[in-house]
């Protein structure tokens, strides 16, 4: 249940991920030259990372995990269970940025560190490995990066301690000491941003997939029905899939039986795919199938053909934008985190933004940092732009964890061998209800 300690980050295993000689997804260049890269330049680079001048004071009131050159942190990560698969890349994400941040200085001279542990994907296990990192390890403050955090959420908010990390439920909404830039799963204002652009493509009938037992893929479910019908789209039908129990032939009929001409799936990226390409199989006359989850070269590798003409969306720049914040990215993934091959993993990015934003907080609040110090400093942030990975920037101001207003969505080609943007990105307006 309980990894050893790591008292640094390090980049000796990443389990799923092998380290591979070169990354096809380098667009020609080589690993060996990003990891040439010289650390000024990361340091001027990378958002939120140049060098911090400076240094923690001797006039500092003693805080719980904060010494005169460190600021130790928890990370709970699903390594194992039946939510790890939706995490890939997440540790890679926050290794990098933390990493480079450490090189380039650390935060007003003192360079953050780590304990690591594995919640099984298992509220249970979350909510204990939290009490451990709290109590016995004496943390700052935690990452998390699971979909099981509601295990752990009131307790850390009744201890006072900031979590950051990737927001999937409606805790992240409901306990202010919880920080993301976006949050999956919202329980307040949305945006209507999916049904724009389902109205767009001429989508009339809907039908949404879901995971049974999985609270996170039946509230996406309802959440991406009431947006649908805010636009003006009927759902005709929400289904259920457990691989392990219906065949893709028996959920592609089901599909198109509904007589829908578009598909929802809230489920993991592989789980989206098999229902997709059952559904084109048995004849579905879809003019939209699109995935919550799933857009990376990854999936892309091992189930391209499969996935012709599926929609993705996502809530950053996709990487065919090429941008020079992108370029960053992907040269402090190869410097920091070689094993993810390819770097473009969603959890991945998603973790490296959300540790960015948590610097920034870590920053602002100035050399005698405390935990409600930094949310206070976070809380006054009304642009932030993701180290320049997202595509408009997020206000902060209106609290943590909100829903994304403006999306950009891609389309696997026919070929199944790359991703088409959609231009331009959709922005949506506010309803009540809930998000995709």
């Amino acid at each position: 249940m309980i990894d050893g300690n790591i008292a640094t980050p390090h980049r000796s295993s990443y389990g799923r991920w092998k380290p591979s000689r070169r990354p096809y997804w380098a667009r020609g260049r080589t690993r060996n030259l990003a990891i040439a890269l010289s650390v000024a330049l990361l340091g001027a680079a990378v958002g939120c990372s140049a060098p911090d001048e400076s240094t923690a004071t001797a006039a500092c009131s003693p805080v719980t995990g904060v010494t005169d050159d460190t600021i130790n942190l928890g990370l709970i990560l699903s390594d194992t269970g039946i939510a790890a698969n939706q995490v890939i890349g997440a540790r890679a994400g926050f290794d990098a940025r933390v990493l480079s941040q450490n090189e380039a200085g650390g935060v007003h001279g003192r360079k953050i560190v780590y304990e690591l542990r594995d919640d099984e994907s298992d509220q249970s296990v979350n909510l204990a490995v939290a009490r451990d990192l709290v109590a016995k390890e004496q943390v700052f403050g935690i990452f998390s990066a699971t979909t099981v955090s509601t295990g752990s959420a009131e307790y850390l908010n009744k201890a006072d301690v900031p979590v950051f990390g990737l927001a999937t439920e409606a805790a992240w909404t409901n306990y202010d000491n919880m920080v993301s830039y976006l949050n999956r799963m919202p329980s307040s204002v949305v945006f209507d941003t999916l049904g724009k652009f389902a109205k767009a493509k001429g989508v009339q009938r809907a039908v949404i997939v879901a995971t049974p037992g999985s609270l996170t893929s039946q509230a996406g479910a309802g959440r991406i029905t009431s947006i649908l019908e805010h636009s003006g789209i009927e759902v005709v039908g929400t289904l259920n899939y457990a691989p392990a129990l219906t065949t893709l032939a028996t959920i592609g009929r089901q599909v198109r039986q509904t007589g829908a001409d578009a598909l929802f799936a809230p489920v993991t990226g592989d789980d989206f795919v098999d229902i997709y390409q059952g559904a084109v199989s048995a004849g579905a006359d879809l003019k939209v199938g699109l995935g919550i989850n799933g857009y990376g070269h990854e999936l892309l590798a091992r189930k391209g053909a499969m996935m012709a003409g599926a929609y993705f969306y996502v809530a950053y720049l996709p990487f065919e934008a090429d941008t020079v914040a992108q370029q960053t990215y992907l040269d402090t993934i190869a410097r920091y985190a070689p094993e993810l091959d390819p770097p473009d993993a969603q959890a991945a990015i998603e973790s490296y933004i959300t540790t960015d934003l948590m610097i920034k907080g870590l920053q602002a609040v100035g050399p005698c940092p405390t935990r409600q110090g930094v949310l206070t400093a976070l809380r006054s942030v009304s642009a932030y732009d993701g180290a320049g990975l997202l595509g408009a920037p997020v206000d902060l101001t209106k609290g943590f964890g909100q829903s994304a207003r403006c999306l950009t969505f891609v389309r696997v080609n026919t070929g199944g061998t790359g991703f088409g943007v959609e231009q331009p990105s959709v922005c949506g307006d506010p309803i009540t209800g809930g998000a995709p």
